[in-house]
């Protein structure tokens, strides 16, 4: 189950949601350092599907391997492994999270210095540098609701970022933002990718998928329709993502 090259790798995932089932025998593998797109309609499990993948939610059967991590669904997950895997899987939510009565370098540090015993000075050190990164070094001592939502979207970013992951989830990271701040996600995605980290994207907008996939995953009520790389987009293998395309 277990393969170096493989980032994730997952095996007859099943979900349920009481009677309904919204992932149907989903497996499929994503190398390190690929940028795999999630793309579908709404209501195709993409993001019960990001969410399986850094145990927020446990599948109801099937496996996972992931960030050198193995889970057998068919076993209950324990609580501690999943904080364990979260160190190593980040995850940039829609809403973005942010605490909002701590300033944006304090909720940077937060994970590092409580979760992973970081020494505070260093901790801040590393997080005044991704800020630099992306452009938001003015903002360290500003509150979140301060913010406009795409710089909010950067410093949840950047809050991940401070866990050195070896994979990045992002649900729906553009759905609130206008297409210029659309644009500096982009850029932001695509250079992390240079960096060799694996990341995951939850996106129902097919521009936004275009400009920042290696891979594409494309679903339909919670089955794969379509996987492959970004030459998909140019020659869809399916009628049903040749369709979707179109939108």
């Amino acid at each position: 189950m277990q393969y170096v090259s493989m980032s994730i790798q997952l095996s007859n995932i099943n979900k349920f949601y009481g009677p309904a089932q919204v992932l149907h025998d989903v497996s499929f593998s994503c190398n390190k350092g690929d940028t795999l797109v999630l793309l579908g309609p709404s209501g195709a499990g993409k993001s019960s599907l990001l969410r399986v993948l850094n145990l927020l939610e446990t599948a109801s059967n099937g496996q996972l391997a992931i960030a050198n991590e193995s889970f057998d669904f068919s076993n209950s997950i324990q609580e501690q492994e999943g904080l364990r895997l979260r160190r190593k899987v980040g995850m940039v939510f829609q809403q973005y999270n942010l605490w909002p009565h701590l300033t944006v370098l304090e909720n940077l540090i937060e994970a590092p210095v409580k979760v992973a015993g970081k020494d505070k000075t260093d901790a801040k050190k590393e997080a005044l540098e991704i800020l630099e990164t992306l452009q938001l070094a003015d903002k360290a001592d500003a509150w979140p609701m301060q913010l406009s939502g795409g710089q909010q979207q950067r410093v949840a970013i950047a809050r991940a970022l401070m866990m050195k992951p070896d994979i990045l989830l992002f649900d729906e990271p553009t759905a609130a933002l206008d297409p210029e701040i659309t644009n500096q996600v982009v850029k932001i995605i695509n250079q992390l990718s240079e960096t060799g980290i694996t990341q995951v994207v939850v996106t129902h907008e097919v521009d936004f998928a275009r400009k920042i996939a290696s891979h594409v995953l494309y679903l339909e009520k919670g089955r794969i329709v379509e996987h492959g790389t970004r030459d998909a987009f140019v020659n869809p293998a399916t009628a049903q993502f040749a369709e979707y395309l179109t939108h």
